[in-house]
């Protein structure tokens, strides 16, 4: 019995096929801009002003309260801390020193590192009466109206 080259051949075409599918694939993979830890980034926020407070929402997940700084000064509101790189959670039996040279990072879009945000204020607020709260991740900031406080 004689084997014809035709089903080699056949066979090598579709591994090279194989082959350009997982080339494919791998080159589809989104390398995201990866964050300089030396930068300052801003939060997002959402600003309200409300009938008898001026309320400000802002997306900081994962940041610890005692690493956020607020201080009000000449009509404006800064918000300073920082936050560290999130990276997978250590577990019983997880060596982090082995486990981090063979982790490959394949996108790292969340911010991290020393943030700031300065919000301009109007003028009818109680600065001295500014609260915060924490609530999945935002951290709110209520200043009352000076006429409704």
């Amino acid at each position: 019995m004689r084997v014809s080259r035709k089903i080699p051949t056949i066979r090598l075409r579709q591994l090279e096929g194989q082959l350009g599918e997982v080339a494919y694939q791998i080159t589809k993979i989104h390398f995201s801009g990866f964050h300089r830890p030396d930068v300052v980034w801003h939060p997002a926020i959402n600003v309200f002003l409300c009938e008898c407070y001026f309320r400000i929402s802002v997306e900081l997940a994962g940041v610890e309260p005692e690493e956020v700084e607020i201080a009000v000064a000449s009509g404006h509101l800064w918000i300073r801390g920082y936050r560290d790189a999130p990276e997978p959670p250590a577990t019983e039996g997880y060596d982090p020193v082995l486990s981090r040279k063979s982790m490959r990072v394949l996108a790292m879009e969340i911010d991290y590192g020393r943030f700031e945000r300065e919000i301009g204020l109007p003028p009818d607020l109680v600065l001295d009466r500014t609260s915060t709260e924490w609530s999945n991740g935002l951290l709110w900031i209520s200043i009352p109206r000076r006429a409704l406080a």
